[in-house]
């Protein structure tokens, strides 16, 4: 642990060019800390080494320690880099300052933070830690030791604070379509591993624990014991070499280094005073690199997609036209073709000539085409480059790649090699069945929209699957934060919903409350086009200029969010289990406007309560809502 001395040594770079700058103090004893504070000041990490060697670090936010010592480790050639740790060297500083465009919770990010790059040794090993410090957070990382050959495990920890309200966590699982649930810490799972992101509530802050800029480690999740989360690799266990894949071996590839060296993906913490501050955090983002020099990615876009396989199967060839013609009447930008083309046969033609066939008819009545594919018909570099390349001739503007193995550190390696080469053919791509995203979204904005999710799917009576009613107030604080997350949302056919109760509006909240920056809306056209929501399927946007997290929602129980695109403000509610009254101010309009309001059916789960009526923001709502009920509004000047 951090011994309880003075700081000696702090860091503080804001004000500081953004050169790489060199610390006067130079190396510190190993009875010292360094402390890096962030660009505005208030939230500072400090690193130090306890008298018997351990590399720990601290977080604190306006003088309040909300991350207590926690360890830090890595093992390297069977060395725990956290052990025996001496400072080695000077430590550098350096001041990051760029604004990018995202698609997502708003429309621009800021990567602004203090980093440190602190050079250390032990067991005649020499690495740097890299710590960077942002204004909502603080992120951690390995620079290997020349020579590295295997990762052996991490020790780096997370020791919780002892006033942790609630915790938002999921279960294990390799593709990540675990449940997520909301409780005490005490009843958290403990000495098994649980999937991240987990975020913890304390009396002041919400925190956040994930991963980012992962290229080419095994996937990080983590195991409870007692009052602190460790880093856990349940794919392999056993650890694994430090190879790079002889198929993804090319320069544009991403391969995982830092400062042009071998290292870990970041450890990351998010540090938000509420909701808000938490949800649009761009810190996994920021933490990887901006795209290649050159590269143009101005032909991604965003927009709402019409998608077949939840309700109704395998797509039928000669049904194909009928989902295009209702994609265009809704003006909606994409139709997913999913699993079923690959048998489609006609005299004379086969699959591939009727995909390219169906996919023309798409572009004349102005909807774009995504196509699903099996990943074991790529799982090598020159099969999936041949296949890709195959699908662009056919007219594909994206692919939907399912069923992946473990998120190991080699497979880590062929996402990379994937989503470079659907950047290079200009391809969207959509992983389902996958790995989290881990912030590279900013390196590859075609990496549009994952899964890696319990999304819909989990609500299917033809498979005899019921969605727990806490599932979709607690997923907001878990697998979202990590990126986009494809839930195909907003189930509308009687008999789905009445397996449950989930109602029209908490249904239609789930693409507002749940970010996807291509959307894939679940059910069978009939239910969207002719609904009385069908204006408002029309209008629902993907991506956001403003997000708000308002007042009333509780993880677990009641989400609430608010969100703007240009100036048109929507408003989507989700209520867990229980019934429960909210109220809802209305103080982030800044104008009257005409609202749109949608609320459950008093005596149907399959139809809506729909008012139109002019607001101010002086107005606050009111709503009784139902276990399973919602609501949802737009609010139009």
């Amino acid at each position: 642990m951090i011994p309880h001395v003075l700081l000696s040594l702090v860091l503080i770079a804001a004000g500081c060019s953004t050169a790489l700058v060199s610390s006067e103090k130079g190396i510190v004893s190993a009875d010292q800390n360094l402390v890096v504070r962030s660009p505005g000041g208030d939230l500072t990490v400090a690193v130090g080494v306890a008298p018997d060697g351990r590399l720990s670090y601290a977080i604190s936010d306006r003088g309040a320690l909300v991350l207590p010592p926690s360890p830090l480790g890595l093992t390297v050639d069977g060395v725990d880099l956290g052990a025996g740790v001496k400072f080695a060297g000077k430590t550098s500083v350096r001041v990051l300052d760029e604004s990018y465009p995202v698609f997502g919770n708003h429309a621009q990010a800021r990567n602004h933070a203090v980093e440190a790059a602190i050079p250390l040794a032990t067991a005649g090993k020499n690495f740097t830690l890299v710590v960077r410090a942002y204004d909502d957070g603080a992120a951690v990382r390995y620079v290997l030791p020349a020579g590295a050959m295997k990762i052996g495990g991490e020790a780096t920890a997370w020791n919780l604070p002892a006033d942790a309200a609630k915790v938002a966590w999921m279960d294990l699982s390799q593709c990540y379509e675990g449940l997520s649930h909301v409780t005490s810490l005490a009843d958290m799972p403990e000495n098994q591993p649980v999937m991240g992101p987990v975020t913890i509530q304390t009396p002041g802050h919400f925190l956040a624990i994930a991963e980012a800029d992962n290229e080419n480690f095994s996937d990080l999740a983590f195991v409870r014991h007692g009052s602190g989360l460790t880093a856990h690799f349940p794919f392999s266990p056993q650890g694994w070499t430090i190879t790079r894949r002889a198929d993804e071996a090319r320069p544009a590839v991403l391969n995982g280094t830092c400062r042009g060296e071998s290292a870990s993906p970041w450890r990351t913490t998010i540090v938000a005073r509420d909701l808000t501050g938490l949800v649009n955090s761009d810190m996994l983002m920021s933490l990887c690199p901006p795209p290649a020099a050159g590269a143009d990615f101005s032909w991604v876009k965003p927009g709402r997609c019409l998608w077949q396989w939840w309700s109704i199967g395998a797509p039928r060839y000669e049904d194909q036209k009928n989902w295009y013609d209702a994609a265009a009447e809704l003006k909606w930008e994409y139709y997913l073709i999913d699993d079923g083309w690959r048998y489609w046969k006609q005299p004379g033609k086969d699959q591939w000539e009727l995909l390219k066939e169906t996919i023309a008819y798409g572009h004349g009545v102005g909807v774009k085409t995504l196509a699903w594919v099996h990943s074991n018909e790529m799982r090598d570099a020159k099969s999936r480059r041949a296949y890709l390349e195959k699908m662009k001739a056919c007219g594909t503007d994206g692919v939907k790649i399912d069923f992946h193995p473990d998120p190991t550190a080699d497979y880590l390696q062929w996402y990379m090699g994937a989503i470079q080469d659907c950047a290079e053919l200009h391809l969207l791509v959509n992983f389902h069945g996958s790995v989290k995203p881990s912030g590279l979204r900013r390196t590859y904005p075609n990496d549009i929209t994952r899964e890696a999710v319990r999304g819909d799917e989990y609500q299917m009576s033809r498979y005899h699957r019921v969605m727990p009613l806490q599932q979709d107030v607690s997923l907001p604080f878990t697998r979202p934060l990590a990126g986009p997350a494809d839930i195909t949302p907003v189930m509308m056919n009687p008999d789905e919903l009445k397996t449950a109760g989930f109602t029209w509006p908490h249904e239609f909240a789930q693409a507002i409350v749940i970010q996807s920056s291509v959307t894939h809306f679940a059910d069978q056209y009939k239910f969207y086009v002719g609904s009385p929501l069908e204006d408002l399927f029309r209008d629902i946007p993907v991506v956001w200029d403003e997000t708000r997290v308002l007042a009333g929602t509780e993880m677990g129980e009641v989400v609430v969010y608010a969100r703007r695109k240009g100036n048109v403000w929507w408003l989507g509610v989700m209520n867990g289990a229980q019934e429960r009254e909210v109220k809802i101010p209305l103080d982030f309009l800044t104008t009257g406007a005409h609202g749109t309001l949608i609320y459950d059916h008093p005596t149907t789960d399959s139809a809506v309560d729909r008012r139109e009526q002019s607001v101010s923001p002086a107005d606050v709502l009111t709503l009784k809502l139902r276990p399973a009920g919602g609501f949802v509004a737009r609010f139009a000047r």
